[in-house]
């Protein structure tokens, strides 16, 4: 792989959110972005563009991890050669998700949190991988590494993120959006709708995978990102 590849996660993930696709990449190599750090939106999209190759790179973000690889590609398309996001939308939330988000924040700021409950990990997970350890034990234990402060950090964070298709229509380099059809978290409708817009935008559309695709449809997702990067 002559042109780095670079990963961004998505809530409450990590490098390990990839381990599983890049067994199945050529030489299974990747830079890795950790904004877990960030306290602010502007501060994660820093992060990205901060930790990027010397290079210009292929760029890939999946879920929240997605929408700030749009914002690094935006602020600075010279450091990229190509944008490929999974699982997310250029869209800002609703503003019920907002008052969700707000809720759930203002909670674990008084209680311990005690990790993802079944009910939780299926409206992230196809019902056929709930019992696949390698896929929910992996986002068990990653959310588990991270801790309560960060989630409560990624759940404020974005919620006043802006709508940034138009912005993302404009963009001068390969852009293309990897979902699936039965994400319950980002539908894939609206992405469908962006994409008929314009011809520079490649959408591929993913069955018998819920929102986690890295590591629910791992060799498919290698194939699309190698025919990205080739």
């Amino acid at each position: 792989m002559d042109t780095p590849l670079y990963l961004i996660p998505g809530t409450m993930c990590d490098h390990r959110l990839w381990g599983r696709m890049l067994e199945h990449m050529p030489d299974g190599h990747a830079d890795h972005c950790d904004y877990s750090a960030a306290e602010t939106m502007d501060d994660m999209m820093q992060a990205v563009l901060d930790q990027a190759p010397d290079t210009p790179c292929h760029l890939v973000g999946f879920s929240l991890g997605g929408y700030l690889a749009i914002m690094a590609a935006l602020r600075a398309p010279e450091k990229f050669q190509s944008l490929t996001v999974i699982a997310a939308s250029p869209y800002g939330l609703t503003q019920g998700e907002k008052e969700l988000r707000r809720r759930n924040a203002e909670m674990l700021s008084r209680f311990t949190y005690r990790g993802m409950s079944r009910a939780r990990l299926a409206q992230f997970v196809n019902a056929d991988h709930l019992d696949d350890d390698a896929i929910t034990g992996t986002i068990l234990q990653m959310e588990k590494d991270l801790g309560q402060d960060v989630l409560i950090r990624q759940l404020i964070a974005p919620i006043d993120r802006k709508n940034i298709a138009d912005d993302l229509l404009a963009l001068q380099m390969p852009l293309h959006f990897i979902m699936a059809e039965d994400d319950q978290m980002v539908p894939i409708g609206a992405m469908e709708k962006l994409a008929s817009k314009s011809e520079n935008i490649r959408l591929a559309a993913l069955k018998n995978t819920g929102h986690m695709i890295p590591l629910e449809a791992p060799e498919e997702l290698a194939q699309i990102i190698q025919t990205v990067i080739r």
